[in-house]
């Protein structure tokens, strides 16, 4: 006695392979998808940051003469010219951050760790420094156009 199957279940038991592919193509992309969203929200946590540091730094009143100075801004610490002068090679990492603040970004190329600090002072123009670091220690200087 030889049992055939319909041929509907037999195409279907032929399609299953490319069926589960394709669930794993979009199950692979939903993923992809909920990290772009995840970096995404990240980024703008950042950018909200840095749109209050640059309205808290930007008062809305002019200073008056008489007016004590104005502390600065969280983050923009580094906006000081006789700051950068005592930034020297082969001061630690630790000592950079405390003098000059957290920086902006950090970014790591090339076994290097380079601390970047800017900001916007304008449309598409901005203030910025950079400090390389190599085994925690500064190796190289850019300091930014301050006076």
């Amino acid at each position: 006695m030889s049992r055939t199957l319909p041929v509907s279940l037999v195409a279907m038991f032929a399609l299953a392979p490319g069926i589960a592919a394709a669930d794993a193509a979009s199950d692979l992309r939903v993923n992809q998808l909920e990290q772009d969203v995840r970096e995404l929200k990240r980024q703008v946590v950042i950018l909200s940051r840095q749109l209050d540091e640059l309205q808290r730094a930007r008062p809305d009143r002019p200073a008056t003469r008489d007016a004590a100075p104005a502390s600065p801004a969280p983050g923009t610490a580094w906006i000081d010219a006789a700051k950068w002068q005592k930034v020297h090679t082969g001061m630690s990492e630790l000592e950079v951050l405390t003098l000059l603040g957290p920086p902006s970004q950090v970014r790591e190329k090339d076994g290097s760790r380079l601390l970047f600090y800017a900001l916007e002072i304008g449309t598409g123009s901005y203030l910025s420094g950079t400090v390389t670091l190599r085994d925690h220690a500064v190796a190289e200087i850019q300091k930014p156009a301050l006076k």
